[in-house]
């Protein structure tokens, strides 16, 4: 599999006209993690992600059970068409702001998305995952994250469960 540069993988999502945003670690890192960024994973729409083997294709495909992509990894990056639990939708579009991650300038999900996902998937050192270390990081650098827009998220998400543990982790 051919390395292709984030700046290029950039280029190409721009040049196809895909919204796109880095998320989950990488994010993190841009909003208070001080860990080492190691990868860099990309969220595109649901919609786009059989277009992604077009514009990639040296990368590794995923494919959902009816044969749609469902990302494509490339080494050091994920793209990832939709998640589970939430998609790349116009509410997130709209928040989206631009930041330098590995040397380049990229959208980057909102805080708010990025810490409920990174509380929604809870994963720990066991499984050499940092959500929640991510997520206290996140909430202790941020003092103007929008909580009604979180609340909204989550319920839209079915996460609400979590917005007491994120509520008191508050600084």
């Amino acid at each position: 599999m051919n390395v292709l540069p984030f700046n290029e993988v950039a280029r190409r999502l721009d040049q196809a006209n895909i919204t796109w945003c880095v998320f989950a670690g990488a994010a993190a890192s841009v909003y208070g993690s001080q860990r080492i960024l190691t990868d860099v994973d990309i969220l595109v729409p649901s919609a786009e992600g059989d277009r992604l083997a077009a514009i990639f294709p040296e990368s590794e495909v995923e494919r959902e059970a009816d044969g749609t992509v469902r990302g494509i990894k490339l080494p050091g990056i994920d793209i990832i068409a939709g998640l589970d639990s939430m998609d790349l939708d116009a509410a997130m579009a709209e928040r989206l702001d631009w930041y330098e991650v590995a040397y380049v300038v990229a959208p980057v999900i909102p805080p708010e998305d990025n810490i409920l996902l990174k509380a929604m998937w809870g994963r720990g050192p066991e499984v050499g995952k940092h959500d929640w270390e991510d997520v206290e990081a996140m909430l202790g650098n941020i003092p103007d994250l929008d909580w009604d827009y979180l609340r909204w998220r989550a319920k839209e998400c079915g996460a609400e469960h979590l917005l007491e543990k994120l509520e008191s982790l508050r600084p």
